[in-house]
């Protein structure tokens, strides 16, 4: 029995991490429709089996990989799982994809379900590289510390929302326009216009977060407004951001750049 001044305390919220070209979520499913999107899902437990319906079957299983597009719904019984969204055209996106053709997922799983569910940022950032390591990536979308490339990651940091284009950019890295893609594409790990898209999304987010409404977060992303951010949105994550971004009752949302 409680003393009637001790409430309960509310569950904790779930937690999503966000970094260019990877979210990761970490909390329970029970309430998911069929839904697709353009990132790959890995999902992931430590213990006990979830409930995932893709395509004409329903699987029980401590590891699923949802290709781009696949529809699906998840159910984790009510238990904590690892949800990994990964750009598919990301370094660790590819690797996925190999592994996934060439047959190697099983063991991958194995291996990814023995790693611990994150609970800070510091412990996402160790969970996502990792994940990264099993799939053969040892640096996870991480610049190798080229000066022209610098140049040009510290302008698009320092005016978030405006328009940047790969020519202007080259021009600011002083290469051309095809060795600027490439050279970005390899060092970064993300190609250039997706890395932009990712990047608009996470300062939408972190707009989202400081209090601005969608509207004024769309704005400041560089989105034309809220109706195109949650385009976006929902085609990267399968889901609306004002499922999330308004509630940290229930899913505290971390930027991690």
């Amino acid at each position: 029995m409680t003393n009637d001044d001790e409430a309960p305390l509310p569950p904790s919220p779930a937690q999503l991490f966000l970094w260019h070209g990877v979210a990761l979520y970490i909390g329970p499913i029970t309430d998911n429709s069929v839904h697709r999107h353009y990132a790959l899902q890995l999902t992931i437990s430590t213990g006990e089996d979830f409930l995932i319906h893709s395509g004409d079957s329903d699987i029980e299983t401590v590891f699923h990989l949802n290709a781009v597009e696949q529809p699906h719904a998840l159910n984790s019984q009510n238990r904590p799982v690892a949800i990994l969204l990964v750009e598919p055209d990301s370094t660790l996106g590819n690797a996925v994809l190999t592994c996934l053709a060439d047959g190697m997922i099983s063991p991958v799983s194995y291996h990814l379900a023995a790693v611990d569910l994150p609970k800070t940022r510091e412990d996402a950032s160790a969970y996502i590289h990792a994940v990264a390591k099993v799939f053969g990536v040892e640096d996870k979308n991480e610049p190798a510390g080229n000066d022209k490339l610098d140049r040009v990651l510290g302008f698009l940091a320092e005016h978030p929302g405006e328009a940047a284009s790969a020519r202007d950019m080259a021009e600011l890295a002083c290469l051309s326009e095809s060795r600027f893609l490439h050279l970005f594409s390899e060092q970064v790990g993300l190609p250039f216009r997706r890395y932009l898209k990712w990047k608009r999304l996470l300062e939408a987010v972190k707009a989202a977060g400081a209090g601005k409404s969608l509207t004024e977060a769309a704005h400041a992303a560089g989105f034309s407004d809220s109706a195109h951010l949650s385009r976006v949105f929902r085609e990267m994550f399968g889901f609306a951001p004002s499922q999330i971004l308004q509630d940290s009752r229930f899913v505290q949302v971390i930027v991690c750049e």
